[in-house]
């Protein structure tokens, strides 16, 4: 909380020294509390032990406090400060706040994720890391990588409508950066089966659910990177997915409601260049937005 009140209140009057001073005392901090008190390196489901909600509780004060910590270094006035010739380098802030979210992550449980404001911070200052950096993202170690990527899903679910953007705005950074640089290989030879994870709890767990509404454009937008990186893949899981409805013409009304959405050419033209470009972005939208009134005309979601 000390560090917290100093450097919202004396940030923008600090020299270089100073700023540097406060980084690695910062980094120090932050280190030190994560080792204290990490156990694991995973996102804790909520039906863990009873003992779990309570250390929860006292852990939610010092997450909240680190990650307001966090954007405090990062917000814009202090950018502007340091861009001068004496200040410090714009990739300095960038290197703290990116280390603290190494030490904040292992700290994350689904349980601290249903506090509102702790909520709201953390998916702000993730979703702003993973959208600006995705590249250092993605080479974090599968552990920590995972603790983020399970935060995201967790996330694009989530009743508030900043949270799931921000999450569905992640989840399409981390596959974009996948489809340019193959940032990803490293973690799906640990794990191969992640972006279909993705792919599968994105479309049952959103876009077949009713709040897919105030979430339809960000949803739409990770679901079509995500299809690019293997298109039959993803082919496969939208026949396991469909078989699971039970009757034929729900099964068959399924399929035809893919083939019209998934267009081969603009996924080979997504995963060629890494992005969807405007006019893509465009067509697939008015696509995706028919592509969901017409699944939920016909799938009812117990």
């Amino acid at each position: 909380k000390l560090f917290r009140d100093y450097a919202e209140r004396y940030l923008s009057m600090l020299d270089r020294d100073q700023c540097i001073s406060l980084f690695t005392s910062s980094a120090t901090l932050l280190k030190h509390y994560s080792e204290q008190h990490c156990k694991n390196r995973v996102i804790h489901k909520r039906s863990e032990a009873l003992e779990g909600e309570f250390e929860e509780e006292q852990s939610y004060q010092d997450i909240l406090c680190a990650i307001q910590l966090l954007i405090h270094l990062g917000t814009k006035d202090f950018t502007d400060l340091c861009n001068s010739s004496k200040g410090v380098e714009t990739g300095q802030i960038t290197d703290i706040i990116f280390f603290g979210l190494q030490q904040i992550l292992p700290l994350m449980t689904q349980g601290l994720l249903q506090y509102p404001t702790l909520c709201q911070m953390y998916f702000s200052l993730v979703g702003f890391m993973v959208e600006t950096y995705p590249e250092k993202l993605c080479a974090l170690p599968f552990e920590l990588f995972s603790s983020l990527l399970d935060s995201l899903l967790f996330g694009m679910s989530h009743s508030d409508s900043l949270v799931s953007k921000s999450s569905l705005q992640g989840l399409a950074s981390l596959a974009k950066e996948h489809l340019k640089t193959h940032a990803l290989a490293s973690h799906l030879a640990t794990k191969g089966d992640i972006i279909e994870n993705c792919s599968q709890r994105l479309i049952q767990e959103v876009i077949f659910k009713p709040i897919i509404w105030d979430r339809l454009e960000s949803s739409g937008m990770a679901l079509l990177p995500l299809a690019a990186i293997d298109v039959q893949k993803f082919i496969g899981l939208v026949s396991i997915i469909s078989q699971q409805l039970g009757s034929d013409d729900k099964q068959k009304r399924m399929h035809q409601a893919f083939e019209r959405l998934i267009k081969p050419q603009v996924l080979a033209k997504v995963a060629a260049e890494g992005r969807e470009g405007r006019m893509v972005r465009i067509q697939f939208k008015n696509n995706y937005d028919a592509f969901v009134r017409d699944v939920h005309s016909f799938l009812i979601v117990k």
